[in-house]
């Protein structure tokens, strides 16, 4: 004699078993509805990812690290979040300061005019976009699209948790392609572009600088800042040194090209371009002249080299290494991540 059963039944059921949650014996007067793992996730609040109708004040936001964050319909506001985001979308924000910790993913700032933006983050984006200030670390190029009167400035920011947020989120203060911007938008009136790049850090008003200084945010340059600021135009005849070390830790390594990034400042030599390269992802022999080190920083400078006081090793490219360099520029220019 033959047996039927459901075959959808069966799998169904040992399903639910599967994600039930045990709760122990209970008598049949006791029993209760069914427990599954998706019950035990904490409800997750929205209002902890967003910040919106902000008008004529200041507001620092508290949250978590690591999730989504969603700025909407301010005016006048200045925004302050010092948190690490994965991604943050700007939308509809009108005269307003917004200062933001490292995110790592993307920005897009979009129907938004007359702000001033502080962040670092892996991609950015601005769409439909009016005269907004942008101070940027960022290891790709910045996009504009069907925007105008976008001006974009070293990110010359500092406050206590920033550097070691950077390195959590996996961005490196010697790979920024802050002067590398890609424009979609049809060129403005007479001809002119519709963004410009600053080598000097962004403009903060008195005012402005008092309330983020509350905060402990210091955004002028000083002699302790660990983010290159770049001239907007290359050398004709630049002089490339690079220091070179093991990929772990990365701080070992980083900091020594801060000191050196001090010793350039101080002796007022001025940086076109860092670079900050892991060798494994290069074709092999493409950088010879760093022989079997695992990571390399190189700065791209002009100026007086003998001004130069450093107590880091430094090398310096030679006339036969340029070759190899200049494929290796190429190629790491050519990458979209930095």
């Amino acid at each position: 004699m033959s047996c039927c059963f459901s075959k959808k039944c069966f799998f169904k059921r040992n399903r639910e078993d599967a994600y039930k949650v045990e709760e122990g014996d209970k008598t049949s007067g006791d029993a209760e509805s069914p427990k599954y793992s998706w019950d035990r996730r904490g409800k997750v609040d929205p209002s902890e990812f967003m910040v919106q109708e902000i008008h004529n004040s200041t507001v620092k936001k508290e949250g978590k690290d690591g999730g989504p964050l969603q700025i909407e319909n301010c005016t006048d506001a200045t925004i302050i979040f010092l948190h690490t985001t994965s991604q943050i979308i700007i939308d509809d924000c009108r005269h307003c300061n917004i200062i933001l910790g490292p995110t790592q993913g993307s920005v897009f700032i979009r129907d938004s005019s007359n702000c001033t933006i502080l962040t670092s983050c892996q991609q950015l984006r601005t769409r439909d976009c009016t005269s907004i200030r942008i101070g940027i670390l960022c290891p790709t190029e910045p996009i504009v699209e069907n925007s105008n009167d976008i001006c974009f400035y070293p990110l010359a920011m500092k406050y206590p948790q920033l550097k070691d947020q950077l390195h959590s989120v996996g961005l490196r203060p010697f790979t920024n392609r802050v002067v590398s911007v890609h424009d979609f938008s049809p060129a403005g009136a007479n001809g002119k572009g519709n963004f410009t790049v600053s080598s000097d850090p962004v403009s903060i008003s008195e005012g402005q600088l008092s309330i983020l200084n509350v905060h402990g945010i210091i955004v002028k340059p000083s002699a302790d800042e660990f983010i290159p600021r770049f001239i907007g135009s290359a050398d004709k005849d630049p002089i490339y040194l690079y220091i070179v070390g093991n990929s772990e830790p990365v701080n070992d390594l980083g900091d020594k090209a801060i000191e050196l990034l001090h010793a350039v400042n101080k002796a007022e030599m001025k940086i076109s371009a860092t670079y900050d390269v892991e060798t494994k992802s290069l074709v092999p022999g493409m950088a010879p002249f760093i022989g079997k080190a695992e990571r390399m920083i190189l700065f791209e400078l002009s100026g007086n080299l003998e001004k130069l006081e450093c107590d880091v090793e430094f090398d310096l490219i030679s006339e036969n290494e340029m070759e190899p360099l200049q494929k290796l520029l190429v190629h790491l220019n050519g990458k979209k991540g930095g």
